[in-house]
């Protein structure tokens, strides 16, 4: 294979080239996985830079009796991804682990810093756990199982992966489609939505809504002014209309309790409180009523307005959620009068001796229970 350096080949045959590149990373594969057995002290004690500075020296000793010139082979660490380029058009990204497994958090989906030229990557991963430092190389794509956060979404590496348990199978795309798509964090984010089960999960990390990015710090719902506490309520209604349910089944909550930590940076630990506690309704427009009413009653009461400014006047504000969380409403040409026929039937005001209508629309006090 050194008749021709690898430029030359990439020339006449670009899948000979890619053949010559996954040779060299067999030979750098074997050269660490020998000396790690020989030398084990000083590779299991190697940090990540210092395994790249070691696999960069390695990459370069592979490269006799191959097309690549060691003289091509540059450490890049730390300025592009992947950390090591090999003749312009190849490239090894260098990831470890002090533990004795195959596992490991990856680089960011989005490659922003990518070199351009760059088309071929292996990934070199150094098991540095164990009685002795093991090392694997594969194509990169073949190791990426699962896409998980830390500061962005991240590739999960797994160099014992097997064919067709990728990440890119699973999402039914390839690599190369994925990493160039101008809209991959949504593709990605539509893929675990679907994955997720409807009930009690829902992805938190990525937002579809560029006018509202998500807070970078966690509140608590408790602490929030009164004047938020109720736009996001009336928001929770349009969305989740069974938080209005006025059983005291926990299940109501789970979907609202998630989209409230997701969307909203919000955690609430005492969502069922929030809304069932502040005894019942005594008195409405300054009557007794012959049978109190639940508190949610209350609720409804206090968000109508702002549901109203929302479904009337800032509907664009939550469309994107309201297509996901309450499709029924998006292409209703009466908003109000979808949402309030769902809560309708979800409150059941006939078991509370109430017209619905009559209560939304004509209520001006309320006086609860102490």
């Amino acid at each position: 294979m050194e008749e021709n350096n690898i430029i030359a080949i990439r020339k006449i045959d670009n899948e000979r080239a890619n053949d010559a590149f996954s040779y060299l990373m067999i030979k750098t594969e074997n050269i660490l996985n020998d000396k790690a057995k020989t030398n084990i002290k000083f590779y299991k004690s190697l940090s990540s830079s210092e395994l790249e500075r070691e696999s960069f020296e390695e990459i370069k000793n592979a490269c006799k009796d191959t097309p690549f010139d060691p003289k091509n082979v540059e450490l890049v660490s730390g300025q592009k991804f992947p950390d090591i380029i090999a003749e312009q058009y190849y490239g090894v990204e260098v990831k470890s682990t002090k533990y004795d497994h195959w596992t490991s958090t990856g680089s960011s989906i989005i490659e922003s810093t990518r070199d351009e030229n760059v088309e071929n990557i292996y990934m070199l991963f150094g098991k540095l756990g164990g009685e002795h430092a093991e090392f694997k190389c594969r194509p990169y794509q073949d190791v990426l199982s699962e896409i998980t956060v830390t500061h962005s979404p991240r590739y999960l590496i797994n160099m014992s992966l097997k064919p067709g348990e990728t990440i890119f199978d699973k999402m039914n795309i390839s690599y190369d489609k994925l990493r160039t798509s101008e809209n991959s964090i949504s593709q990605v984010r539509e893929y675990y939505r679907k994955k997720a089960n409807k009930n009690d999960q829902m992805p938190w990390w990525i937002s579809d809504n560029d006018s509202e990015p998500i807070n970078m710090n966690l509140r608590l719902w408790a602490t929030l002014p009164e004047s938020e506490n109720l736009i996001i309520t009336a928001q929770m209604a349009i969305l989740f209309p069974e938080i209005m349910n006025p059983s005291s089944k926990k299940e109501k909550y789970y979907r609202p309790a998630l989209w409230l930590a997701a969307c909203k940076s919000i955690v609430c630990h005492n969502f069922r409180d929030s809304f069932t506690a502040g005894g019942k309704i005594a008195r409405r427009n300054g009557s007794t009523l012959a049978k109190p009413l639940p508190h949610i009653y209350y609720t409804l009461h206090k968000i109508y307005p702002r549901v109203k400014h929302f479904l009337l006047d800032n509907y664009e504000s939550i469309s994107d959620y309201v297509s996901e969380y309450n499709p029924e409403l998006l292409d209703s040409k009466d908003k109000i009068k979808t949402w309030t026929n769902q809560i309708q039937n979800i409150m059941k005001p006939k078991s509370h001796d109430i017209d619905l209508m009559d209560f939304i629309e004509n209520t001006t006090s309320l006086e609860l229970t102490k």
